[in-house]
């Protein structure tokens, strides 16, 4: 992905801000919206399917906690969005992934090839978490066959977080990490 394709933090903060109190709104107040949350919600998701990496870090924030009567917690819904905004480039959405990417991070700054992957990728301080986080939900993405499109038709029901789930993901992160260390060397 070029920095051009980013969604710097700021700006993805600021839509995932705007959304996130339309929606809300809309839920505490539906009599005020000619909307309801859940039509609203619906449009946000088109947004989603659309590639919009900021509605896709708002879909993940809905999914992770749920809405009483309205949308099921989804841990499986709330970390595939939030993979799929980060490997499109959304910034703030790739900072909130930081602790499940970690790990992934210090494997690459470890690396002895590290000095050459930062020369070959024109890495910076200030570009590292970013293009990192992003190669390695690309990574996600490819070894999960994570679609917007599966997402959006994956059953609405509820899915609690647990550590078995979380290790699917950290498998796909492991599997991801060798191949974008690859790429970041070719």
């Amino acid at each position: 992905m070029d920095k051009e394709d980013f969604v710097t933090k700021a700006d993805a903060f600021k839509g995932f801000t705007q959304l996130r109190t339309i929606l809300n709104d809309c839920a505490e107040n539906p009599r005020s919206y000619k909307k309801s949350f859940l039509d609203m919600f619906a449009e946000v998701g088109s947004l989603a399917m659309e590639g919009n990496a900021i509605a896709q870090d708002v879909i993940s924030y809905y999914y992770k906690d749920g809405v009483k009567n309205l949308v099921p917690q989804n841990y499986d819904l709330y970390m595939q969005w939030a993979i799929l905004a980060a490997a499109n480039g959304n910034e703030f959405t790739i900072e909130k992934l930081q602790f499940f990417l970690n790990y992934a991070f210090e494997e690459i700054s470890d690396s002895d090839k590290l000095q050459q992957i930062i020369q070959k990728n024109d890495i910076d301080e200030k570009n590292y978490m970013a293009v990192l986080g992003n190669l390695l939900c690309e990574g996600i993405v490819d070894e999960m066959q994570i679609t917007a499109k599966k997402l959006v038709e994956a059953p609405n029901r509820e899915v609690k977080y647990s550590p078995e789930k979380l290790r699917s993901y950290q498998r796909a992160l492991d599997k991801a990490l060798p191949k974008v260390l690859d790429f970041l060397l070719a």
